[in-house]
């Protein structure tokens, strides 16, 4: 298979996901697609049974799956972007080593990408599941994942594990995020969304594992703050954002660091990003609910 008969390239990014890989690659496989399509996984230097897993599948569909052994752990964001640059397809969809695609999925976002020229990514719909894969929740169908870069700036509601993206709308942007960002969906989407609209297939199209060990539960929450910010900040640099969506976001983003605050009775600190937050959005309509919600004096 050549490079130029590849459409479809599916990154798969992986480390220590012995009892979910399996269930992952099957759930790809399984697909109802007939395009030219290739897997690329991204181990991140496992050290359980998943890279010989993904060895078995590699001998058993050697045309499809091409495996990547690191020998040295980049991390999540590291892995993620190492392993992206070995994609050849015209279209990417990424997804998790411990999450599910349901069978329609690929077909119908390759479909809606085909059809809807001036759109760089498509997302979809997700269950989320726990360790067993029982249902525990799921995504809805919100008006601000779709349109342009300031929707994602403000708020970003895209699961990593639903998107299909052109890779034609990745750049040095892209390239070059720092494999230390602990968080790093929000800003690839960004970055895709100065090439097109982002449109979204409002059905159940996947499976999104959430559970206690996974990175983001298990991380601390100033990690993750820092990453959000980060994110945020780096949105100046992208075309089509604008400075008005950039204060939201940031709006947002303190006043989710004040509810945390006074809700562990932190008064200082909740008080500390409340004026973040009005200094971002003077006066901005969530600052004002919270307020009235919470009936305290700032």
């Amino acid at each position: 298979m050549s490079i130029e008969e590849i459409k479809l390239s599916v990154t798969v990014i992986t480390y220590n996901q012995e009892h979910f890989i399996k269930e992952t690659l099957d759930s790809i496989l399984d697909q109802n697609i007939n395009i030219s399509y290739e897997i690329i996984i991204g181990d991140d230097a496992s050290t359980d049974n998943t890279p010989n897993i993904l060895k078995e599948y590699e001998s058993k569909y050697p045309k499809i799956i091409k495996p990547i052994y690191r020998k040295k752990n980049l991390g999540h964001t590291g892995n993620y972007i190492e392993t992206t640059k070995k994609a050849k397809g015209k279209y990417i969809a990424h997804i998790d080593g411990d999450d599910l695609m349901l069978p329609t999925k690929l077909k119908k976002q390759v479909e809606f990408l085909d059809k809807h020229k001036n759109y760089s990514m498509v997302h979809h719909l997700v269950y989320f599941i726990d360790k067993q894969g029982n249902i525990t929740g799921k995504t809805k169908a919100r008006s601000a994942t779709v349109g342009a870069i300031d929707n994602i700036i403000i708020q970003n509601h895209i699961i990593n594990s639903s998107n299909m993206y052109r890779r034609s709308s990745l750049d040095e942007h892209f390239y070059n995020i720092p494999h230390s960002l602990m968080l790093h969906d929000k800003l690839a989407h960004m970055i895709k969304t100065q090439y097109g609209k982002v449109g979204l297939i409002p059905e159940y199209l996947g499976k999104y594992r959430v559970y206690s060990e996974s990175i983001f539960k298990s991380s601390s929450s100033y990690k993750l703050f820092n990453a959000q910010l980060y994110t945020i900040d780096y949105a100046k640099n992208l075309n089509g954002s604008s400075l008005s969506a950039i204060k939201k976001g940031k709006s947002i983003l303190y006043l989710a660091k004040v509810r945390y605050h006074y809700k562990n009775k932190n008064f200082k600190r909740s008080k500390y990003y409340l004026a973040l937050a009005r200094k971002s959005v003077p006066y901005s309509y969530d600052a004002i609910r919270f307020l009235i919600k919470n009936f305290i004096k700032l």
